[in-house]
């Protein structure tokens, strides 16, 4: 026995709503991934830590700015390296980046070797913090002038977080719940 289509009430419906999930799942999902993933790693910054099922807290800066940007958030002085955080799509891949030289350093943390430029820079910023009558900072300069290397510590800002997967989850779920209920 064939079953007619058009007798079984509100079936055209039904389909309609599957495919509108179906067409969902398989164009708009890759871009909700990318700015979920894309806002929660910028908020990290505001966090000053990265969070994954708890905050861990950067590490505090051993030098204090110079000037009117004392209090400044770490990793913000500018905000281009939050800035620079975005996402392409690659097939089946979403993939988060920046494009910013220094950005793996600050989230992976490593040693820098002191180039003659950046020691030129040390020993401006050494005298600057001398003329403001700030030795402490003056002496970090100072030694950062004379190092063959610094050690940069990790402050993870990207990186794999239960937090960011439950939010992509809920979000794509708060969508097809839409869908379905239309």
């Amino acid at each position: 026995m064939a079953v007619d289509n058009k007798n079984i009430n509100g079936l055209d419906d039904v389909i309609r709503k599957l495919q509108n999930a179906k067409d969902y799942l398989q164009n708009k999902v890759p871009t909700v991934v990318g700015v979920e993933a894309v806002k929660h790693f910028k908020n990290n910054f505001q966090l000053e830590g990265f969070l994954n099922r708890v905050l861990k807290k950067w590490e505090a800066r051993k030098i204090k700015r110079l000037g009117s940007t004392d209090n400044q958030k770490i990793l913000s002085k500018s905000g281009e390296l939050a800035d620079s955080i975005d996402f392409r799509i690659q097939g089946n891949t979403i993939i988060i980046y920046s494009d910013k030289v220094y950005a793996q350093i600050h989230n992976e943390g490593g040693k820098i070797t002191v180039t003659d430029k950046m020691r030129k820079y040390f020993w401006a910023m050494h005298y600057e913090a001398k003329q403001q009558s700030n030795t402490i900072a003056a002496e970090q300069y100072k030694g950062m002038a004379l190092a063959k290397i610094i050690v940069m510590p990790k402050r993870k800002y990207m990186g794999d977080s239960v937090v960011l997967d439950e939010a992509i989850v809920n979000k794509i779920t708060r969508d097809l719940d839409k869908i379905l209920a239309a």
